[in-house]
């Protein structure tokens, strides 16, 4: 065949446009209709009826789709048989999309990757709905329109979920393992999530330009190792569900895909789902840029990258952390955020969804408005970021050189007491008053459009060393407080964090889950199956019968802790200080677990913090907490 022939008597060939597995994909101008058109050659594998019920499969599930904007069309069939003996060749007449796979095209911005993502998650939910599995979603399966609308291309991989007919032509069914999901890779039967884990890992290329499977091919060859050697690499972490995400390049992607790409395919967001976040992340699209001057191509091979935390730390520690693989939530859903400072989309009829949203991509600081409670501090007033679990952020408002007011912004998992009426509202919010010692006050923020079951606790208290009191003074400052962060949520759900947590954060760790019913044994009668949960899995509490005893284990930051407050000790390689409380009914301890650059530069470590308390004396108490961090650092150090 060469350029200029006229095949079947209607097609002119014009050029070669692509290679498929049957041979050369043509581009050819249809006389009849007065269109261009792709031609694709497939060949059976064999003689037999199956073999061409496979080979038809491709066809007639495209067909099923023709009228879709985002699947690819398929016009015609055309059998050419063989000179001599041999199977037939068919030809796939099919829509034409210039320029090929987006394998090919420079990347794109996170919001223009939402874009032509939620136009695929739409294909994708009407493949499901018909019983079909793409299994093969990559950047090399994705044309764009002349009007840059996004096509989803070859079906030769597609399953049929329930059925006996796979259509591939190399096995039980085909996939690609950098953008495989690992139930994929593992030989299990291809599911409709499937599809949304392969759709999340080639967003994640068509942005960065290299799938989320960490060293591409080339560095893997700088590094000494053989073609066999990386290909095993490429099927290992495709089976072990292997996902590294630079947060900061994907930006308001980064909640969206870590869903998408959960290991455990129960937990991922259908493609309708799917499609919904996405159009979030796309609303916000810049206008295009004339700045081309960096360009890179979602092959597996950019020509820059941005660094990463887990390029210094190498797959088999990150492995070892549980931090290469993206953290399931829990609940099986998406976070209901996409953007990293942009309120959350609100409903239909204007009311917003949430109060907060996905709490790990929350900025919980954009509450805090030191402008608001400048009067009580004559303008010493200080956003304190690094304290305490990531569910809050602290207001230090200096009133002297001997008084301090600490004001604590936290967002706290449940729902308002049962018929509680708040003291006064701010647009939607309702600001409740909560039960109060005299050296405190506590207020609460509700809205009765929520459906996350998050709410906002300010909580404020005099500081540590602080010479006076005064419960009418800290409400006044409390009320400030929560008026200025109802303001804030009323104008819509909390904004993301910008930039959102390292992904070497215990943030995306979950705190329950590093103890088991053995561990929590240390502590006598406690009740394992029934712990109170804190929001994102960042604490968990358990009570028991015997003593009044309980426990807890919750994340914490601060700066590092000094074996001047209690005994230093190593536990699984992590450094931990065992510290008992004042009033000798209780004893934490805190297992450190990285630290890191924080607020002014200053050195903030995060911690795993235990604490146990109840009616047994001091050493007892702090010999449970040193049993559960023995745990703890354990679990830490094998996930």
């Amino acid at each position: 065949m060469r350029s200029g022939e006229e095949f079947a008597d209607r097609y002119v060939l014009r050029e070669v446009v692509g290679a498929g597995r049957g041979g050369d994909v043509w581009l050819a101008h249809d006389t009849v209709v007065g269109q261009e058109v792709a031609l694709k050659p497939e060949r059976t594998q064999g003689e037999s009826e199956t073999a061409l019920r496979r080979l038809l499969g491709e066809p007639r599930a495209m067909a099923k789709f023709r009228d879709h904007p985002h699947v690819v069309t398929l016009f015609d069939v055309v059998t050419v048989p063989q000179e001599g003996p041999g199977s037939p060749t068919y030809w796939f007449v099919m829509e034409y999309v210039p320029g090929g796979g987006l394998d090919r095209r420079p990347t794109v911005s996170p919001e223009r990757a939402a874009r032509i993502g939620s136009q695929l998650a739409d294909a994708l939910a009407a493949l499901h709905e018909a019983g079909i599995v793409h299994c093969d979603v990559k950047p090399a399966n994705i044309g764009l329109t002349r009007h840059g609308s996004a096509k989803l291309l070859d079906f030769g991989a597609a399953y049929r979920v329930g059925g006996t007919e796979t259509i591939t032509v190399n096995g039980p069914f085909s996939f690609t393992p950098d953008y495989a999901a690992p139930e994929l890779a593992r030989g299990n039967v291809p599911r409709p999530a499937s599809d949304v884990f392969c759709l999340a890992a080639t967003l994640y290329a068509l942005v960065t330009g290299a799938p989320p499977r960490g060293a591409a091919a080339d560095d893997d060859a700088g590094a000494g190792r053989s073609g066999e050697e990386i290909e095993r690499l490429r099927h290992w972490k495709a089976e072990q569900g292997v996902v590294e995400l630079d947060a900061d390049a994907v930006g308001p992607l980064y909640p969206v895909l870590t869903a998408m790409l959960r290991r455990d395919p129960r937990q991922r967001p259908d493609a309708t789902e799917v499609k919904r976040l996405l159009d979030e992340v796309a609303e916000a699209e810049p206008k295009p840029s004339r700045d081309t001057a960096t360009t890179r191509t979602a092959t597996g091979c950019p020509r820059w990258r941005r660094p990463l935390i887990a390029a210094a730390l190498g797959v088999s520690a990150l492995l070892a952390l549980g931090l290469v693989v993206i953290p399931d939530g829990g609940d099986g859903k998406a976070s209901p955020s996409a953007g990293r400072s942009s309120p959350d989309k609100v409903a239909s009829d204007g009311e917003p969804r949430t109060l907060v949203g996905d709490p790990r991509t929350a900025d919980v600081c954009d509450l805090a408005d030191p402008a608001a409670l400048d009067r009580f501090g004559d303008g010493k007033v200080e956003v304190d970021v690094d304290y305490g679990n990531f569910d809050r952020c602290d207001l230090l408002v200096e009133v002297d050189d001997k008084t301090r007011i600490d004001v604590s912004l936290r967002l706290l998992k449940g729902s308002p007491p049962e018929g509680s009426k708040p003291s006064r509202t701010v647009g939607r919010i309702g600001i409740l008053e909560e039960e109060s010692e005299g050296d405190e006050c506590n207020l609460l923020l509700t809205s009765d459009d929520d459906t996350d079951g998050t709410l906002v606790g300010v909580r404020v208290n005099m500081g540590k060393g602080s010479v006076v009191g005064g419960g009418a003074t800290l409400c006044t400052v409390a009320d400030k407080a929560a008026g200025s962060a109802a303001e804030v949520l009323d104008r819509g759900p909390l904004p993301r964090r910008s930039p959102p947590y390292a992904r070497a954060s215990l943030a995306w760790t979950n705190a329950c889950a590093l103890l088991d019913a053995k561990a929590l044994a240390a502590v006598p009668g406690l009740k394992v199956d029934v712990p109170d949960v804190g929001v994102a899995n960042w604490s968990c509490e358990w009570s028991s019968d015997v003593d009044g005893l309980d426990a807890e284990v919750a994340f914490f930051r601060d700066q590092p802790r000094s074996a001047a407050d209690g005994t230093a000790l190593t536990l699984s390689g992590h450094r931990t200080v065992v510290e008992p409380g004042d009033d000798g009914e209780a004893c934490a301890a805190f297992v450190e677990y990285r630290r890191y650059s924080g607020q002014n530069a200053e050195t903030a470590a995060e911690m795993v913090r235990l604490d146990v308390g109840g009616q047994r004396p001091k050493d007892e108490l702090c010999a449970m907490a040193k049993d559960l961090a023995a745990s703890a650092a354990a679990g830490l150090r094998a996930r």
